[in-house]
């Protein structure tokens, strides 16, 4: 591996892997780091080795990412999987760990494709096993073809959840219920942005079937669906035996071993704050993202934010911004002329547009609801350091309104997660509690590394040495 390379791409989701390539193929000299062991990141996880099985029941939007498998791997890129990255600076410089020791490697430009992960959401009895995300049951299928044996509940609102229950009924998986936690109410803010939504008909009308044929499925194995719900709660000894909620004023109460919860996608900014991306709180899906214009451009000369990362549109539509983003680097480093930029980037403009014609409304339908933070005071909400609710709202009630505060005093965020898993949480609390305005309260600070390094890795670290063939 080389220590220096006109552009680093970290992440081999859609928008690296299409970042990464249009560089190459524009001529520039290309790394990409990624934690994974194959490139397609989380939503392509494991594509180019599943079997004909796994393709059949995850269906055509996940095999269409073989074609960008396909093209990436042709493409000159130095590619680097299993590459865990811990720290990034303004100037290109990148350190990272692999193969048991830590170096650095530098680049002129530097493209964070970070991706998303799903909103990580505190209730009663979320720390006990069983207890996981659809996301992370979808990455053990795309993985392992592994799925529930024993009864499964899945619990809350968006698309992925019906997108899970769907493959768990195709598995043949036994769900034992699922509990849409989507306020009713909330079809009448998204209807504004129906019109628009309206230009992707066939997009839209393939989501209602998917709920369609969850709701038909689960009718014919009387599986109860029950909408509006409300106070979730996982109940066991040492593991999950139970899974309580109310709808209206009707307790539920469910066996089950696997709880399978999902509360929206936001994006994943770590690495983005790490390395000092000014950001902006969305007040409709309530979180921060990083200030990028349509071609990926930061605060940073040199960093640039490719995918979900910037805001979460989908895989698409990630990969339409890593290629609008590797032609501005190509523009920038004069590999491609202004004529041929603005003929190059066009067709893919419309085509991110056109992606983006129905994100306003599916982000209004599943905004994430007012009480979603409306946590017990013995809700642990840092897992790592086991804080609770009850104490980060006694501290705001003393007056600590900053999350850094608060983190330095409890320890919340200072965990090995450094805070992936309770950041939002904790900022909810202090605005919920404290009553100030999201933009006025300052963010979580990450300081590297922002993934756990050994001793061992830091002992074999190799910073700034000489190129390697």
């Amino acid at each position: 591996m080389k220590t220096r390379y006109d552009a680093i791409v970290i992440g081999a989701g859609p928008a690296g892997l299409a970042c990464s390539a249009e560089m190459a193929a524009r001529g520039l000299e290309v790394a990409l780091l990624d934690e994974q062991a194959n490139p397609g990141g989380q939503i392509y996880r494991n594509i180019s080795k599943a079997s004909p099985k796994q393709h059949a029941i995850l269906g055509e939007d996940y095999s269409a990412g073989m074609e960008l498998i396909r093209v990436f791997r042709e493409a000159p890129v130095e590619y680097f999987p299993q590459t865990r990255v811990w720290q990034a600076e303004p100037n290109g410089d990148v350190f990272f760990s692999r193969n048991g020791g830590s170096r650095k490697v530098s680049g002129d430009y530097l493209v964070l494709s970070t991706g998303a992960l799903e909103r990580p959401v505190p209730f009663p009895g979320w720390t006990l096993p069983g207890v996981m995300t659809c996301g992370g049951m979808s990455n053990l299928f795309k993985d392992s073809s592994l799925s529930p044996i024993e009864p499964v509940v899945l619990a809350g609102s968006g698309p992925l959840l019906w997108l899970v229950a769907e493959h768990l009924f195709a598995l043949e998986a036994p769900v034992a219920a699922i509990l849409d936690t989507t306020p009713q109410t909330q079809i009448f803010p998204a209807f504004k942005h129906m019109p628009r939504a309206l230009r992707r008909f066939g997009f839209l009308l393939k989501g209602v079937k998917m709920i369609a044929d969850v709701q038909i499925t689960a009718l014919k194995r009387k599986v109860p669906i029950y909408r509006g719900v409300k106070g979730l709660c996982a109940e066991g000894r040492d593991r999950l035996e139970r899974v309580l909620a109310t709808r209206g004023k009707k307790e539920l109460s469910f066996e089950a071993t696997t709880l399978l919860v999902s509360e929206g996608i936001i994006p994943n900014t770590s690495l983005l704050r790490q390395v000092g991306c000014t950001h902006t709180w969305d007040p409709v899906q309530r979180f921060w993202h990083p200030d990028v214009t349509v071609d990926g451009r930061t605060n940073l000369p040199a960093v640039f934010v490719a995918g979900d990362g910037n805001f979460v549109h989908g895989a698409k539509a990630a990969e339409f911004k890593g290629r609008l983003t590797a032609l501005t680097i190509a523009l920038e480093m004069h590999r491609i002329s202004r004529a041929e930029y603005l003929e190059l980037s066009a067709p893919v403009r419309r085509q991110l547009d056109r992606e983006l014609f129905p994100r306003p409304f599916i982000d209004a339908m599943y905004a994430p609801r007012k009480d979603l933070y409306s946590l017990t005071e013995e809700t642990i909400v840092c897992r790592c350091e086991g804080v609770t609710a009850g104490r980060i709202r006694a501290l705001v009630e003393e007056g600590y309104t900053d999350h850094n505060e608060i983190k330095a005093m409890i320890r919340c965020g200072m965990g090995p997660c450094q805070g992936r898993m309770c950041s939002s949480a904790v900022f909810e609390l202090i605005a919920g509690h404290s009553n100030l305005p999201p933009r006025e309260i300052r963010q979580h600070r990450l300081r590297p590394p922002i993934k756990p390094v050994s001793l061992g890795e830091l002992a074999n670290a190799n910073i700034g040495g000489p190129d390697e063939s």
